[in-house]
């Protein structure tokens, strides 16, 4: 699925884990170029990636987000 919503809309995708779940997020940008994810986007838990290596990137290389 996430690769047919990079396929038809550009989003960016990935797969991130912790001690306890694991999933697949969109990669988003805030209005001062900050990188976060939905965690949990039903709670509307967000993320911010800090360091680009600890994730699997699906859909792009990590070098695309990088200043």
């Amino acid at each position: 699925m996430y690769k047919l919503l990079n396929k038809l809309f550009g989003w960016d995708y990935i797969q991130w884990s912790n001690f306890a779940d694991s999933g697949i997020a969109r990669v988003q940008k805030d209005f001062n170029g900050k990188l976060y994810y939905f965690r949990y986007r039903s709670i509307k838990v967000i993320d911010v990636i800090h360091d680009k290596d600890n994730f699997i990137w699906l859909t792009c290389e990590p070098i695309k987000y990088i200043n």
